[in-house]
């Protein structure tokens, strides 16, 4: 028989609930990341000369808004932490290889350290600030 954590539900039982909604988000976040910026390896040449993107305004702003609405679906589901590290761990990798794969200048370096903390924080914040009132006051009541 297994033991019964909180709210009559065993710890193997979240443990693999975390598990499946992590993955599911996982995969969210990747698909997010494929339809606004992983197809688009090609830079643009401007009026003078210069190389810019390959990313457009436009796909970093689609990709923003999706990765928003994921955490804040995360956080009203009561899974903040699962959340943040699932969509910003894997949309954090998939940019990381894909510019890995994809630049010869090896600045790739710098922009995965400079992405890292804003996409943590960034989700971070929309997931915990997701999160019910009525979830928050009733942990806040158990710590006490």
């Amino acid at each position: 028989m297994e033991p019964v954590a909180e709210n009559g539900v065993s710890r193997a039982r979240r443990i693999g609930a975390s598990v499946r909604i992590g993955a599911v988000l996982a995969a969210a976040s990747l698909a997010n990341y494929l339809a606004w910026l992983g197809w688009d390896q090609e830079r643009d040449v401007e009026p003078d000369g210069s190389l810019s993107g390959p990313y457009q305004p436009w796909q970093v702003a689609g990709l923003v808004i999706v990765l928003g609405i994921l955490a804040a679906i995360a956080g009203r589901r009561g899974h903040p932490k699962i959340g943040t590290l699932s969509i910003a761990g894997v949309t954090w990798l998939a940019w990381s290889i894909d510019a890995a794969t994809s630049d010869d200048s090896g600045l790739w370096a710098v922009g995965a350290v400079m992405l890292l903390p804003a996409v943590f924080l960034g989700v971070g914040l929309v997931a915990f600030l997701a999160v019910p009132r009525e979830t928050v006051n009733q942990e806040a009541g158990r710590a006490e």
